[in-house]
């Protein structure tokens, strides 16, 4: 049982031209929180994240899109360990779509995910219109979660491949991805 009170706050800058099917522009969003101190609880930590996307329309509707992002969690203030639903985590349809949900990163004895403490992650995607409102998707991602704070090192690098289908549909956009590690 945790108690935790956090204050966050994120700087965001944007300029793609559509939020459902972006053809050109960027987003940066950088976050931060901190939990414990004056604030109470029993929880004292504290994270940052840089999160990136850049969208660049080539010839023929061709969206070419490349994504990253690097964040960190740490204890600080006496405490020493992150609980496990601030800890970092990569897999699934919104990262590494070749791996499970909350696949890639340290796991306990069992194989059990536990999460990390640095993250680094990146998306390359081109997607085709085939006819209007539907296109296919080509991507690779690539991905560590490593177990302590600020340690960016690559040897733990996961990587997938993969193909999709993007669905501009009334009711709003589907996106289908089938992802091999």
């Amino acid at each position: 049982t945790y108690t935790k009170s956090a204050v966050s706050g994120s700087l965001v800058w944007d300029t793609r031209d559509s939020l459902f099917l972006t053809r050109r522009g960027e987003v940066i969003e950088f976050t931060g929180f901190i939990s414990g101190g004056g604030l109470g609880g029993d929880v004292q930590d504290y994270g940052i994240s840089l999160e990136s996307a850049k969208y660049i329309l080539l010839p023929f509707d061709i969206i070419f899109m490349v994504k990253g992002e690097i964040a960190v969690v740490d204890s600080w203030g006496g405490s020493d360990d992150v609980p496990i639903f601030d800890r970092l985590y990569l897999g699934g349809s919104n990262n590494l779509r070749g791996f499970d949900y909350r696949e890639v990163g340290p796991v306990d004895e069992f194989d059990n995910p536990i999460g990390g403490s640095s993250l680094g992650y990146t998306t390359f995607e081109i997607t085709i219109p085939v006819v209007p409102r539907v296109r296919v998707a080509v991507f690779a991602d690539f991905g560590f979660v490593n177990p302590s704070a600020f340690d960016f090192s690559t040897s733990n690098v996961n990587g997938d491949i993969g193909f999709g289908l993007r669905l501009d549909l009334p009711i709003g956009p589907i996106r289908l991805d089938y992802g091999y590690p």
